[in-house]
């Protein structure tokens, strides 16, 4: 045995045993918690083997009572005399470990707290954002992310960057990722980095939190960012077209047949999409575009559905309608996750409500339909207040396919 290994197996004899045990863990709580050894440590209720081993020490006799105490100013100073020439608390350090001592953890919980403040900047971008950050900092998501402060720092700025840039229109997740990192892969959802945004992506675009990868690409379809060209559609019906491009004359062939049309983003990125309306109705769910079809036919007027929160085809889409000269007219569901996908669309473009305010929603609670209630908290109606305060008051969940009569019937009327 080396010179070294012969001096720490001595220590351990003195200050390493069972009946040290209490001592030893003592020492170390008061070094990380004080960072110095000084003063006594003393131990109630003491097994007499403890006691004997305190004793032991400094050779006196055991004490009578139940305690054990030990004075640290002297149990240094017996150690350097001998076994351990460097002292109490190298001793402590030897046997168990690395000591992080006051004036570094609180350091740390400092480096650690201007992480979470630099994430709350975000809400200076959206104030919306407020419980994310916060949710953020209880859950301890970004301190699971990353192993130092410095990466949480980094991470923190690169979310607060990535906020400031969201939401955009039809933007590809990598063009994104290489305009504002460097890296087009820096998004991608198996880096640290990813695996966060794409939280905050569904935060500022009012989805789920996301936990499949179809839940990740609504996400970020949410707040206007295509994870791949193709797969961002929208549905349509009876849009005229034209003749100025391949999608165009699809539409248009589309149209003389009475059949839906489902456009992928790319095609809405590339090319024109003809002749634009001058009023387009807008729902949320495709069983009213499906029902439209089977009722007018070739004679159907210009009908969109966003199907969902609306992602980056839907916008874009509406986006070349609005341009072209239409105006839109927007209905959905009644409850919680309606008025939400409502209140993301009207961020995103602007649009009138299609009976869907509060004189409608109480006409359809009052019909004597059979209705369930709906969850969750309805928020702002900023086309029309007074639609939360009956919302809340009435807590009834009226869906597009309750009403489709209605709806139809203002088709019809164009």
């Amino acid at each position: 045995m080396s010179e070294d290994g012969a001096q720490l197996a001595q220590l351990r004899r003195i200050l390493g045993t069972p009946d040290t045990a209490w001592l030893l863990s003592r020492l170390r709580a008061r070094l990380e918690q004080r960072g110095i050894l000084a003063g006594t440590v003393t131990k109630q209720a003491a097994t007499t083997a403890e006691r004997v081993a305190a004793s032991r020490f400094f050779g006196k006799p055991v004490r009578s009572g139940s305690s054990a105490t030990v004075s640290l100013e002297a149990l240094d100073a017996l150690l350097r005399r001998g076994a351990w020439p460097e002292g109490l608390e190298s001793a402590v350090i030897a046997l168990t470990g690395p000591v992080v001592g006051p004036e570094v953890r609180r350091a740390e919980r400092e480096a650690w707290l201007e992480a979470a403040a630099t994430l709350r900047q975000v809400t200076a971008v959206h104030p919306d954002l407020a419980e994310w950050t916060d949710q953020a900092g209880r859950t301890g998501a970004l301190k699971r992310a990353v192993r130092t402060t410095a990466e949480a720092r980094r991470l923190a700025a690169q979310l607060v960057t990535l906020a400031s840039a969201l939401p955009t229109e039809g933007e590809v997740l990598g063009v994104l990722a290489a305009r504002l990192f460097g890296d087009a892969h820096a998004l991608d959802s198996k880096t640290t980095l990813g695996a966060l945004a794409v939280g905050l992506a569904a935060a500022i675009g009012g989805s789920p939190s996301p936990s499949s990868a179809h839940d990740r690409r609504e996400a970020w379809l949410s707040c206007g960012v295509v994870v791949d060209e193709l797969s961002s559609t929208v549905i349509a019906l009876g849009l005229p077209g034209g003749a100025t491009s391949p999608t165009a004359r699809a539409l248009a062939a589309l149209s003389e047949s009475g059949q839906p049309a489902v456009l992928t983003y790319r095609q809405l990125a590339v090319d024109d999409i003809g002749t634009c309306p001058q009023v387009v109705w807008v729902c949320e769910n495709p069983a009213v575009v499906a029902s439209a079809a089977v009722r007018f036919g070739a004679a159907a007027p210009a009908l969109v559905c966003v199907n969902g929160q609306p992602g980056a085809a839907v916008v874009r889409l509406l986006t070349r309608l609005l341009e072209g000269g239409s105006s839109l007219r927007y209905h959905g569901d009644f409850d919680a996750g309606g008025i939400s996908i409502a209140r993301t669309l009207a961020r995103r473009v602007p649009w009138l409500p299609w009976r869907f305010d509060e004189e409608h929603y109480r006409a359809a609670c009052a019909s004597g339909e059979t209705f369930s209630a709906f969850t969750g908290t309805v928020g702002e109606t900023p086309w029309d207040p007074g639609l939360t305060a009956a919302m809340d008051e009435l807590r009834f969940r009226v869906e597009e396919e309750s009403v489709l009569r209605e709806l139809l019937g203002d088709l019809a009327a164009g």
